[in-house]
């Protein structure tokens, strides 16, 4: 078991002004000392977690990470609406992900970019970020699929074979 200290701190775009920053201190498995980004369009929140293995060694709060720009990566973001929105990953964020979170007994759907990292952190490093359920991350631009309206094929169908009828 190795000592953990934890800086988590989510802020709402656009307005980087609106931060809020949680810091805690515990103990962990090494699988769990993980940092990066997770970066929903509308939302982004940054892990940067410190592990030590002495007695009391986790007295610092680790520093934020800090704002990266645009690394050419894009990923599509959910809003209320649908999942078409596309955001600019940023820094190391290498990752297209998607994910449900459980929120008043309402699953949403969530995508967005994130570190590898957080990708590939352990089940119970996702729980402390808010994430349950399946995750699915993948590295290729636009990856984690777009999700909009989808029209049945029979309604395509009928008004082309209609036309061809009435010809």
């Amino acid at each position: 078991m190795k000592l953990l200290t934890l800086l988590l701190v989510c802020g709402l775009y656009p307005s980087a002004g609106q931060k809020k920053e949680i810091s805690s201190k515990d103990c962990a498995s090494a699988a769990q000392c993980v940092s990066g980004s997770l970066n929903l369009g509308t939302m982004k929140t940054t892990v940067n977690t410190q592990c030590c293995s002495t007695d009391l060694c986790n007295s610092q709060k680790p520093p934020a990470l800090p704002s990266k720009s645009p690394n050419g990566k894009q990923c599509y973001y959910c809003t209320d609406k649908d999942c078409l929105g596309i955001v600019d990953c940023l820094g190391n964020e290498d990752q297209c992900i998607k994910f449900k979170v459980n929120a008043a007994g309402v699953q949403v759907n969530m995508k967005g970019c994130a570190t590898r990292s957080i990708c590939n952190a352990p089940t119970g490093s996702m729980q402390t970020a808010g994430i349950s359920g399946d995750v699915s991350c993948c590295s290729g631009n636009l990856c984690n699929g777009a999700e909009g309206v989808k029209i049945s094929l029979l309604f395509v169908l009928v008004p082309l074979l209609s036309s061809f009828l009435f010809l």
